[in-house]
């Protein structure tokens, strides 16, 4: 038996097994193994346990024979022994209790299990150790499986949330790669973006040419699309959620298809976004309560920072133009610094451009160290992002041997961000999984962060409303103590009792029962006004005491969640975790202002986030594999990007977008 043991671990090894015989091994989740281990053992100790049970109840019903032996002797008559039947009533009797209470507890056993298999996280699919060609289809598995984490994981906790805040954090497939280009207005955008396509499509000039967002897309065909038309393509599903920022916005955005040059560098597959020229505008939106700094709309009809946010979550990589005659930032190249690209600093690239128009290396540096020194009061970082020089001019022609500056070091520059730009469909699928990821330990978070806000809220509502109910019995309680005491006595209020039964039998009270009937009624009317005053009182400081506590409840969120995260804080600084804060915290801070109280909030169970946890643990690790297992070739090296026309299906299912 070893021997033969041996050699079929020796044949089942992957040194030992061909290529194309090895057949990917599911990892079984830790947890449902030890589920399935403690199963049997369980339902046998409680079997156990009834039989146990059953023998007492027997041993506890022959004990009571002789109590209950006339009754029995009574029923069956006098021919039978009275003895054994009542030990055979009462064993019996105890067998059936017992078998009922061992039913009982196998029923609760195999509904708590079945409960406990219902939470836990129903994967239709398998999580594999993949080996190049074990997947058929791995673009498919990756997105069966990020749908179905949305759908089963992040949706229900969104639903319950106030205003679904990670409603638009979520991927709708298919989508195409897509570069999203955003800088000030004359910083190169359009220039750069016509030189990598090879062809002339964008307006460029000094002031603001672009009043909206324009995708632009190598095709086989040259055509243009209103924005209406754009959201219903079929191949970019979720450009339907650009809907929601209004008219204003459909109305100037675009999408371009053009047919380029062979030797252009866009590639096929990829999509770059022209975005408006980013400058202070005035303000339009209404300062009030609602909007306190009155950056709603900015001259533009929609919300930019907004826009620019969405594209910047799907987009593969951001290039973030500068210009040298502006290199600082403007007021609303902050906002969306501060906003928009919050968290998103894996994604974007910072370009000094048209830096052939300084004369000298003084205004070079002039120029860089401006730009470094404003990045620097947005990035709140001690290492600035490395920034990329470079110019538009001389794409296709040497470099000026002239220049005092050395061209030929910024034209390779340029060629980085190039095949930057070309790299960015390699980038699209591990950027899925990041942004999947992101939002998994964000919604994590939340759930945190608002479940001890909610406790906190509930707690303190109770005891508020107990100390209130306190307040309001003690009156109540001191008179009954007085009267039970002795200490107070009734007979001064005989006189109310007097008058009732003389106008009942319209007999005139003597004066001075009427005096005093009313001094007693006057009393009575006052210590009720007294006491009316007094619950007034109380119940308007409680709900004061709530109104201002749920304002502090805002105040303190960073205390919040620090107590909540004590424990990761205990052995490192939790830099991740606090970077992740400052986008979770405006989300918290919203839902807590719409609602009236934070107890009013629906509970977060601990397996929902025990599911969370699981798909950051295994199912993330997985979706790394297969996005890595898609950038390969048949020879395990990276596939470089392709500027062949696609398919004719491919074609063709486009092109009824």
């Amino acid at each position: 038996f070893k021997p033969l043991t041996r050699r079929r671990a020796l044949s089942s090894s992957p040194a030992a097994t061909p290529m194309a015989l090895r057949i990917p091994r599911e990892v079984e989740p830790k947890g449902k193994r030890n589920g399935r281990r403690l199963r049997v053992p369980l339902l046998v100790l409680v079997s156990v346990v009834a039989v146990a049970v059953s023998l007492d109840l027997a041993a506890f019903s022959r004990s009571g024979k002789a109590a209950s032996a006339a009754a029995t002797t009574a029923w069956v008559g006098k021919n039978m022994q009275p003895e054994l039947v009542v030990e055979q009533s009462g064993g019996l009797r105890g067998m059936a209790l017992g078998v009922l209470f061992a039913l009982l507890m196998m029923g609760a056993v195999l509904a708590w299990g079945a409960i406990r298999k219902a939470r836990e996280l129903q994967r239709p699919y398998q999580l594999q150790d993949l080996i190049v060609g074990g997947i058929a289809d791995p673009e498919a598995d990756l997105t069966k499986i990020i749908t179905f984490i949305q759908d089963q994981v992040i949706v229900p906790i969104d639903e319950r949330l106030p205003g679904r805040p990670f409603e638009y954090d979520l991927h709708s497939f298919p989508f195409v790669p897509m570069v999203l280009v955003i800088g000030n207005h004359s910083s190169g955008k359009s220039t750069f973006i016509n030189r990598l396509l090879g062809v002339s499509t964008q307006e460029t000039g000094v002031a603001p040419t672009d009043d909206g967002f324009t995708v632009l897309e190598r095709w086989q065909a040259d055509s243009t699309e209103d924005g209406p038309t754009v959201f219903g393509c079929p191949g970019n599903r979720p450009f339907r959620e650009l809907q929601r920022f209004g008219q204003a916005f459909s109305g100037h955005f675009r999408r371009k298809r053009k047919v380029l040059p062979d030797d252009a560098d866009m590639p096929f597959g990829l999509q770059i976004v022209d975005t408006p020229g980013m400058i202070d505008l005035p303000l339009t939106g209404s300062i009030d309560s609602d909007n306190p700094t009155g950056n709603q709309v900015r001259g533009r009809g929609y919300n930019f920072v907004d826009v620019v946010r969405w594209w910047a979550k799907r987009a593969d990589l951001i290039l973030l133009l500068f210009d040298p005659d502006k290199p600082g930032t403007t007021g609303e190249t902050l906002e969306v610094l501060t906003k928009s690209l919050a968290g998103l600093d894996h994604k974007f690239l910072v370009v000094l451009n048209k830096v052939d128009q300084l004369d000298n290396s003084m205004d070079f540096a002039r120029a860089y160290g401006t730009l470094g020194w404003a990045l620097s009061k947005v990035i709140r970082r001690k290492d600035i992002p490395q920034i990329y020089t470079m110019y538009n001019a001389g794409f296709d022609a040497q470099a000026s041997p002239e220049h005092k500056l050395p061209l030929e070091d910024f034209a390779k520059r340029r060629e980085e961000v190039i095949a930057e730009v070309c790299r960015a469909k390699e980038r699209h699928l591990d950027n899925v999984v990041t942004a999947l990821e992101e939002t998994l330990r964000q919604v994590w978070m939340t759930a945190m962060v608002l479940g001890a806000i909610r406790s906190k809220a509930a707690k303190r509502l109770i005891l508020t409303w107990l100390v209130a109910l306190a307040l309001m019995a003690a009156p109540i309680g001191v008179l009954g103590w007085l009267l039970a005491t002795g200490r107070l006595s009734l007979q001064g209020y005989t006189p109310v009792v007097t008058e009732v039964s003389h106008r009942l039998s319209w007999k005139a009270p003597t004066p001075t029962e009427a005096h005093s009937a009313d001094l007693t009624n006057m009393g009575m009317l006052g210590v009720s006004l007294a006491y009316a005053g007094m619950m007034f009182a109380v119940t308007a400081g409680c709900r004061e005491f709530l109104r201002q506590s749920r304002r502090l409840q805002k105040t303190t969120l960073d205390e919040t969640f620090e107590e909540v995260y004590a424990d990761y804080f205990i052995h490192n600084d939790g830099e991740d975790h606090r970077a992740r804060w400052m986008n979770v915290k405006p989300k918290i801070s919203s839902i807590l202002s719409s609602i009236i109280c934070a107890s009013s909030l629906k509970p977060f169970p601990s397996w929902e986030l025990v599911r969370i946890d699981a798909c950051l643990t295994k199912d993330v690790w997985h979706l790394r594999q297969l996005a890595r297992l898609l950038r390969l070739d048949a020879n395990g090296e990276v596939r470089p990007p392709t500027r062949r026309a696609p398919d004719k299906d491919m074609n063709r299912a486009s092109t009824m977008g």
